[in-house]
């Protein structure tokens, strides 16, 4: 019985350590911010499907070079605030008070031009903060290099 409760343990822990996402923070209209970073086709997929944001937090989507961004809504459970971003840090692109999808077919929001972050944050925020296109982000902590394809 025992040795069956420390494999449960030890299993439910595995599981929670790959669920774990990596995270960054970054600095938006001077409030600082924690994004769980989505920098492989699985969790760009998965986004913040079914899921919840606590204040002043957010999902950073990291596209590999030449990729025009595009997001969709579907099972999401809150409205969002979406900021397509250039590798730069610039902010190219705003769609502002996203609603949720609870069926398909669903809005499309994409960039018109290739891109290479996506920052999803609690509907209001850009309006809150003053955010707009044209400002330039901070992203000096992020990774140089785009992900590969």
């Amino acid at each position: 019985m025992r040795r069956d409760s420390l494999l449960a343990v030890l299993l439910l822990g595995v599981s929670f350590s790959l669920l774990a996402q990596p995270q960054q923070q970054l600095v938006l209209g001077n409030h600082a911010f924690i994004f769980d970073v989505a920098a492989d086709p699985d969790s760009r997929r998965d986004g913040l499907m079914g899921r919840e944001l606590a204040p002043q937090t957010g999902m950073l989507f990291d596209f590999p070079a030449g990729t025009r961004p595009a997001i969709w809504m579907y099972n999401m459970q809150i409205s969002l605030d979406l900021l397509f971003v250039s590798q730069s840090g610039r902010i190219k692109h705003v769609f502002s008070q996203v609603p949720p999808c609870r069926q398909t077919p669903c809005s499309i929001y994409q960039a018109v031009e290739p891109l290479r972050y996506v920052l999803e944050v609690p509907a209001g925020t850009v309006r809150e903060l003053g955010l707009k296109i044209g400002d330039q982000l901070d992203l000096s902590g992020l990774p140089e290099a785009p992900p590969a394809l």
